[in-house]
Formats: C-alpha cells, structure tokens, sequence
C-alpha cells in the first residue's frame, strides 16, 4: 500500500513538530512525571507520591527522573515540613514546564488524530 499525499504531508508535518520537542524529556518516566504534576498544579507531590502513584520503579530512577527535569527548568523542588515531620521534597511544575507539556500534548495529539 502506497502513501497518499494526505498522510505523507501529515508525516512530514509531524516530523517537523518534533523538532519543536526537548529530546532529552523523552523518557516514560519524564513524560508520566510531567502530565502528573500538570495535572496537581501548585499543590505539586512528594517522590514517593510520585513514584508510587506513576509506577516508575526504583527510588533511584525516580530522582535521577526529577532531577532532570529539575536541572532543565520544568520543575521546582521545595522543601517542606509536612505533620512534624522531616522536611520533604515537594516537586511542582514550573511555567516552563507546562509550556513543554503542553507541546508535547500538541504533538501526540498530532499522531493520533486523523488527518484534518
């Protein structure tokens, strides 16, 4: 089955949207991370909300995740005290990284919406 010009000009437009993507955010984990805290707005979660509430795995693959994504601007980590208990790492979506979610929001709702 050959590609028509509708879907190859489809094609082409999403390839050229990715280019508009942070490719180091490519990651589940960063991906699941960033739609969650979204969605929490300022209220952000804790690692271990996080990590258990997505099922991203280990306790290090959480922090290696939020770091990054700390270290590229997309998330702020505070420290807050929380029932008298030791300060906890609070993690909230930055202005930038809701900028970044919503492109790549835009871009999976290129891939799989039909041509329009």
């Amino acid at each position: 089955m050959g590609w028509g010009g509708k879907m190859k000009e489809k094609f082409l437009e999403i390839v050229h949207e990715s280019g508009n993507l942070n490719s180091k955010l490519f990651s589940l984990s960063r991906i699941k991370i960033l739609w969650a805290l979204s969605e929490l707005g300022e209220d952000g979660a804790t690692a271990r909300q996080i990590k258990n509430g997505l099922n991203i795995g280990s306790d290090g693959s959480t922090y290696s995740n939020l770091n990054a994504l700390v270290e590229m601007g997309y998330l702020r980590m505070e420290k807050v005290r929380f029932e008298s208990k030791e300060n906890l790492e609070l993690y909230v979506i930055t202005p930038a990284g809701l900028e970044e979610w919503n492109k790549i929001k835009n871009w999976f709702d290129m891939l799989v919406c039909e041509g329009e």
